[in-house]
């Protein structure tokens, strides 16, 4: 069964850095990042290149927000340790593409968060059985106010719940405050 830890933190808190530190303390490294650029955003997709661009060379990359679950039972025993980067895009994704173009009301948010809900247990499953360390890096979004409007809400409430999903089953937490970890589990 394979170590798996969870880095949390705000916006530019420095929860990435400290992971690629973590992960850099090993040999074979995966880097399963879940942003994908729109076409017509600039700022994100140089965003993208300026990560891509930091990454040492020795480190393989997985671009997707889909298929993780499958790339880790795939590739799990290549690695000695897989980064997702980040889980909150992650969702982000996810859900945008199964929300569509339907309105968002109570029953439709409780069904998208129940298909990320099984996206998320099945990579959880198929990290346990890899022989790789996987690190999750996420955002904290629940400490400012609560949103004005429904579709920011019921994203912060996903989130947070997933947070705690995957908590819940590392063996490590740690929360970053301005470049500093604190470890919490």
């Amino acid at each position: 069964m394979a170590e798996m830890m969870l880095v949390t933190g705000g916006a530019r808190s420095g929860k990435s850095n400290f992971a690629e530190k973590e992960a850099a303390k090993y040999d074979r490294v995966s880097y399963v990042a879940t942003g994908i650029a729109f076409q017509n955003d600039t700022e994100f997709q140089a965003r993208i290149k300026k990560h891509q661009a930091t990454r040492p060379e020795n480190w393989d990359t997985f671009e997707a927000f889909k298929g993780i679950a499958t790339y880790l039972e795939q590739h799990g025993n290549q690695y000695d340790v897989i980064m997702l980067d980040c889980v909150t895009m992650l969702v982000t994704n996810l859900f945008f593409s199964l929300l569509g173009e339907r309105e968002l009301t109570n029953e439709i948010a409780d069904e998208v968060e129940a298909a990320i809900q099984s996206e998320v247990r099945a990579i959880l499953k198929a990290g346990k059985q890899s022989s790789a360390k996987l690190i999750f890096v996420t955002n904290e979004i629940g400490l400012g106010v609560v949103p004005e409007n429904k579709l920011t809400r019921v994203f912060r409430d996903i989130i947070g719940r997933i947070n705690q999903q995957i908590a819940t089953e590392v063996e490590e937490v740690y929360f970053v405050v301005s470049g500093i970890p604190k470890r919490w589990k």
